[in-house]
């Protein structure tokens, strides 16, 4: 249940309902009610949750497919309306499927309705569209412009905060420029969130896991080791360095 999942991220990162809500601009009350299931959130209101936990939109999500393609890239209706020619159905018969009015469905395709997660869960099933690609999480500038405008920052003030351009915020979240690790740093403590939120992509997440040999996926399993992950992702950036610093001092003192 999505309720559950919220409040088990929430309690792993120690935060309080009212800290949550402090952070995503929602009220107290009505993260409760998402909480105990008595409210379904449209997905406006996930990605706010999502970023004031820090976490990826699919992490509050029960496993789907994760097949990606190359229309990934598209607007939510776009991707929706395209998987639904793809599959040959009318909006009339996606619709009734789904058990919304055609009229509602017509507004979520062009972009002018923002559905409850669980109807945006129910079209992509009746479309046959995977999970990941409704909940796609873009380019290093889309991110950009998307936490930006959930903390109410314009390109100018978020440039002041980073210590570059308004023209450079600019060009990055339209994707027409690559900022180093150094500005990414930056750019990312002012969004309140990791550098690494900002460069992975879950293509490279899955390509690195790919590539674990087998006993070393094997002990991802452990309970332990699974305690210790769930602590990295509540790393600062310099928590984080320290720890690869440690690593390193470690794996040195192991060759001698």
């Amino acid at each position: 249940m999505l309720g559950e999942r919220l409040r088990i991220f929430r309690e792993r990162r120690g935060l309080t309902l009212q800290e949550v809500a402090s952070r995503s601009g929602l009220s107290r009350s009505y993260i409760s009610e998402i909480e105990n299931g008595k409210k379904q959130p449209s997905l406006k209101t996930l990605e706010a949750l999502a970023g004031a936990l820090n976490v990826a939109l699919e992490a509050l999500m029960p496993e789907g497919d994760l097949e990606v393609d190359a229309e990934a890239d598209n607007p939510l209706g776009d991707r929706l309306r395209l998987a639904r020619e793809r599959k040959g159905m009318s909006l009339a018969e996606a619709a009734e499927a789904a058990g919304i009015s055609v009229s509602y469905l017509s507004e979520i395709e062009r972009g002018q309705a923002q559905p409850a997660v669980e109807t945006l869960r129910l079209l992509a099933q009746v479309v046959g569209l995977p999970l990941s690609q409704v909940f796609h999480c873009g380019t290093i500038g889309d991110k950009v412009r998307m936490l930006r405008e959930r903390l109410g920052l314009s390109r100018a003030e978020l440039a002041q905060m980073a210590g570059v351009t308004p023209g450079f915020i600019a060009q990055l979240e339209n994707n027409k420029t690559q900022a180093s690790l150094t500005t990414l740093r930056r750019i990312a403590q002012c969004l309140d969130v990791s550098p690494c939120y900002l460069i992975l992509e879950d293509d490279t997440a899955e390509e690195i896991i790919r590539g674990l040999n087998p006993e070393l996926r094997a002990l991802l399993l452990e309970p332990r080791v699974q305690l210790v992950l769930r602590m990295v992702c509540d790393m600062t950036d310099r928590e984080f360095e320290f720890l690869l610093q440690f690593i390193r001092l470690l794996k040195m003192s192991g060759l001698q």
